[in-house]
């Protein structure tokens, strides 16, 4: 599933090979929005920034950790008008605790309806999907995002 996931998430154009290195996950979350491929499609694969779900969505938690160990998040998804907030859960419970301003992969799911007038103002925040690895900031165009640390079924 990781050869997958990397083939899923890199954009090889015949550039070098030499990695982009960012000053920090926000600068990395420029980076994609200005120029990668950023289109929303089911099971496509974007960086998102987590957000803080207190602030935004009313949460008791700015990362919620359910009983099960996995994790419920607010990400800020790239696209070219610089984001849009979504709902995510974590692949499982078998990976990193995430934090506010962390990079992570995230795949698009489908569309469903939401309750929150906060998630019905962009359609884009209708869809659901899936956090599937923490990224570095660090990004190569033959390879894609540098993978910190993947979320393991």
């Amino acid at each position: 599933m990781l050869d997958k996931f990397k083939r899923l998430f890199s954009t090889a154009h015949g550039a070098p090979v030499t990695p982009l290195h960012f000053k920090d996950n926000h600068a990395a979350f420029e980076y994609a929005c200005t120029y990668l491929q950023s289109e929303l499609v089911a099971k496509a694969v974007l960086p998102a920034l987590v957000e803080d779900a207190t602030s935004l969505l009313g949460a008791d938690e700015s990362v919620v950790v359910m009983p099960d160990g996995t994790q419920m998040l607010a990400l800020r998804v790239c696209s070219r008008d610089g984001g849009f907030l979504v709902l995510a859960g974590v692949l499982s419970a078998n990976g990193p605790r995430l934090k506010v301003g962390d990079l992570v992969a995230w795949q698009a799911g489908k569309v469903i309806e939401r309750e929150s007038p906060d998630l019905q103002k962009d359609q884009r925040s209708k869809w659901i999907g899936i956090a599937l690895a923490k990224l570095k900031p660090e990004y190569t165009s033959s390879r894609g995002w540098a993978i910190e640390e993947p979320f393991r079924p």
